[in-house]
């Protein structure tokens, strides 16, 4: 049996910002304003750490799998910082086509309804939390941070 998640309300405010797979972190604030202890240090998968996030509703973890490498993997490897990856020097996560495939390229601020979309066509799955019916409204401001 498999459930789906409604992401209506969330599928477009939360953005990627960080990946340690199995996980995907996403935020509700600007990539310019989210940060993480080492976020400034390459290669980012020995110095980066989680994002922070001053609400309980800022960040988001979802976990995922599927045929997808991290930056650092596969044929066109590169070791970057995640301040790097945040601002598209290459995608947090990709699929190698051995075969003329369509590629999949998922890169830092795709939303939540996006990047479930892209790791289910690369054959993937992902998983939404636990508590996903107690997250906030799209109205709801994030505190001390203004409605966008």
């Amino acid at each position: 049996m498999t459930l789906r998640v409604d992401l209506d309300g969330v599928g477009n405010v939360y953005r990627l910002c960080f990946v340690r797979g199995p996980w995907a972190y996403f935020t509700r604030i600007g990539l310019d304003e989210q940060w993480g202890e080492g976020w400034d240090k390459a290669p980012y998968q020995f110095h980066a750490h989680l994002p922070y996030g001053d609400g309980t509703d800022q960040i988001l973890k979802v976990a995922f799998d599927g045929p997808l490498f991290p930056p650092e993997s596969g044929l066109n490897g590169h070791s970057l910082s995640v301040l790097e990856l945040n601002v598209g020097a290459s995608p947090w996560l990709r699929t190698e086509s051995y075969f003329h495939g369509t590629q999949i390229h998922i890169m830092a601020g795709v939303t939540l309804q996006r990047f479930t979309e892209w790791v289910e066509l690369a054959g993937g799955t992902v998983f939404a939390p636990i508590g996903w019916g107690e997250l906030p409204e799209t109205s709801a401001p994030i505190s001390g941070q203004a409605s966008r």
